[in-house]
């Protein structure tokens, strides 16, 4: 009996080499394609199309959406569902608002209504309502008379029960901004002295249930525009420095900020200050993150960036059709497609933005 014994064919090394390099090529050109079929999918996946176009009052509040709509307050959920709704004294009001609170003010009446839709008080008041500000159980109202020969200003605090606790004199002071810490215990001045030779900036703090000023700073070597209070700390962002109070009566530490604006805060134990070169009028090329421990990072930005928001653990860079995500540390993570150009970005709701596209708006998810 004859076998025949068929001989195994060896692939040669050039045809081995051939076929891998046919796999390698397939499967880029295949994860090419699916990523230009996906292009712009997870986020515009995750965007609700908000009930309300971009010239509407709207804001975050807690888990929340609030927008007016004529002389009524409607709060959303995330899934557009209706939570509640409250008809006000007037529409075309100005509202201030935190997670506890909204202040609708008119021209000398305000209404406060808490986080549920349950109207708290409302009261009118000698004056114009210049401004309004929102503490977690308290409530202070910039007002401005205007009479014959004077102008009279003052600033009023109230409790939630509509009691006017305290009242500030502001008459012939350059108010810069007011406002409470995050308890709602004191209650903070920012002004600007013109009065001498070199303007001073004048941070005061009050305590509303005592009617007590608490502490007051006066700063000579540079102009104050913002302040902030984060736990026992003062923040008082200037042109020249950021620098950082236990108490008035201290001075902890400062960085140089001259060149820089401020941006964007994150709120922590140790917040996240982001700063902007001021040359930066239509694009940000590079970003500057200062703790209030006094560390920072740099990180150089690609093109078109127009706005930042530093996020709990990323910081995110928006184009007009690009998200490009970092970690806190400055370290690139990945880049997204939006769907179609965007105008404007707002924070809201812990990891939530508003996104505006022409007049309409969405709320997207952070990446």
């Amino acid at each position: 009996m004859t076998i025949n014994k068929q001989k195994k064919r060896r692939i040669s090394k050039k045809k081995l080499l051939f076929l891998l390099a046919v796999v390698v090529v397939s499967a880029v050109l295949i994860t090419g394609l699916m990523m230009l079929l996906t292009v712009g999918r997870e986020l515009s996946d995750s965007m609700i199309e908000l009930p309300f176009l971009a010239g509407t009052q709207y804001f975050g509040m807690g888990q929340h959406i609030v927008y007016a709509q004529d002389r009524l307050l409607v709060c959303i959920d995330t899934s557009l569902n209706i939570v509640w709704r409250l008809e006000l004294f007037s529409s075309g009001l100005q509202y201030t608002n935190n997670d506890d609170i909204i202040i609708a003010s008119g021209q000398n009446v305000i209404q406060v209504v808490n986080a549920r839709g349950q109207h708290l008080f409302s009261t009118q008041l000698d004056g114009d309502v210049e401004s309004t500000r929102a503490g977690k159980d308290k409530v202070a109202v910039y007002v401005r008379q205007a009479l014959d020969d004077t102008t009279p200003a003052y600033i009023v605090i109230f409790d939630l029960n509509g009691t006017s606790l305290y009242q500030i004199d502001v008459t012939d002071r350059y108010v810069i901004d007011y406002g409470f810490d995050a308890a709602s215990n004191s209650l903070y001045l920012l002004e600007l002295d013109v009065s001498g030779s070199v303007p001073i900036s004048r941070i005061s703090t009050y305590r509303p249930e005592t009617q007590s000023m608490t502490g007051i700073k006066e700063l000579k070597d540079q102009l104050v525009g913002s302040l902030y209070i984060f736990g026992d700390q003062i923040y008082a962002v200037g042109t020249n420095k950021l620098t950082v109070y236990q108490s008035l009566s201290t001075n902890d530490r400062s960085v140089m900020v001259y060149g820089w604006v401020l941006v964007d805060v994150y709120p922590l134990s140790d917040p996240r200050f982001v700063f902007i070169p001021t040359k930066s009028e239509t694009a940000i090329d590079i970003i500057r993150v200062i703790n209030g421990s006094g560390s920072e990072i740099k990180i150089n930005l690609p093109p078109d960036v127009f706005r930042i928001i530093h996020g709990a653990d990323r910081i995110y860079c928006f184009a007009k059709q690009s998200v490009f995500v970092y970690t806190v540390d400055g370290k690139y993570v990945r880049s997204y497609e939006l769907p179609s150009p965007i105008s404007d970005v707002e924070r809201v709701l812990g990891r939530y933005v508003f996104v505006t596209q022409n007049e309409t708006v969405y709320l997207m998810p952070l990446p």
